[in-house]
């Protein structure tokens, strides 16, 4: 009897967050013309239920789908990920790109650490703010979330100002870039914002500047995997946990890598349907994050913790016109 009502916890659980990441889904569709990524549609469906649904919430909990969403699905669509990235395209913007990416990525982690450090925030919190802003956003944010194993309601305000910032920016850039030259504008947006979704809502205005933002973020994103194997490697000195490197390392960072090496030789086609999988399996996970998200968490989120976000993004936005001039 115990067994069969498991069972029946399960399929209701795993269910829901089905429904959940395809309603997800169906809204970015909708709302492409504004760059809203499913991802993030997909956390605030979760969070909106969590809070209005106390009792469902708790089911899924329990039932265990929400730590294979966060853990095992996550993984598998951070390397199916790799897919979306061709290294023909990573390479066009020439090494100069992949130099600046590398800049950009390790500069922005490093310093946005320290900035979190300063304001007296959690080791394991400044780490996911830090890695969320400066490679892609809610999908980083979750991978390196594999080595932190930080509490749901970190990750819940490491989220938070992934989501504020980079819509903020979104908002902005095409305002005070419209003028700018269509290489150094899709750089600039490209280099400074979190998300791919974000990139891509600030850069529609103008198809070169759209082309050269989203050659520059996949290059970050490119970042992702030597990020997640040097992070499992310093550890220690990051999180302040001490523990086997074998422990810790992300193996599925090398899949990431070898998904990346065989993109350009599947059929277009194949590569489109890989695409849409890997879109709903985030979108699932990203839909059990947004379940872990209440109204105690949020308020936990205090000012130390925007400020620190605000200024690593003003990081991310002086950095990137500095690199964009000495390049262009």
């Amino acid at each position: 009897m115990r067994a069969k009502i498991y069972k029946t916890r399960k399929i209701y659980a795993a269910t829901i967050l089905i429904i959940l990441a395809a309603i997800s889904i169906l809204a970015a569709n909708f709302l492409s013309a504004y760059g809203i990524s499913a991802l993030i549609i997909a956390v605030i469906l979760g969070a909106i239920l969590a809070n209005s649904s106390k009792k469902s919430a708790n089911l899924i909990a329990r039932s265990g789908i929400l730590a294979i969403s966060t853990k095992q699905i996550l993984r598998l669509g951070i390397v199916l990920y790799g897919f979306k990235i061709s290294l023909d395209d990573a390479l066009s913007i020439g090494y100069a790109g992949i130099l600046s990416a590398f800049i950009i990525v390790f500069s922005s982690f490093i310093v946005g650490y320290f900035i979190c450090r300063i304001f007296g925030i959690d080791k394991k919190l400044s780490v996911l703010i830090s890695s969320g802003a400066s490679i892609c956003g809610a999908a980083a944010l979750m991978a390196t979330q594999s080595i932190v194993k930080a509490s749901p309601n970190t990750v819940a305000i490491a989220l938070c100002s992934v989501v504020i910032f980079g819509s903020l920016g979104m908002f902005i850039y095409p305002f005070v870039l419209s003028e700018a030259q269509n290489l150094k504008a899709g750089f600039i947006i490209g280099a400074s914002l979190h998300e791919v979704a974000h990139v891509a809502g600030a850069s529609a205005y103008n198809e070169v500047v759209a082309n050269n933002a989203i050659i520059i973020k996949m290059l970050r994103v490119l970042m992702l995997a030597p990020f997640l194997i040097i992070l499992s490697l310093a550890s220690g000195f990051f999180i302040g946990e001490k523990s086997s490197i074998r422990a810790n390392f992300p193996y599925f960072a090398l899949w990431f890598f070898v998904a990346l090496l065989c993109s350009g030789f599947i059929n277009p086609q194949v590569r489109e349907f890989i695409s849409l999988v890997d879109n709903f399996l985030l979108s699932v996970a990203m839909s059990a994050l947004g379940l872990t998200i209440t109204k105690k968490a949020l308020k936990n989120a205090n000012l130390k913790v925007f400020v620190a976000s605000s200024l690593i993004f003003l990081w991310l936005i002086v950095l990137a016109f500095v690199l964009a001039n000495l390049l262009f």
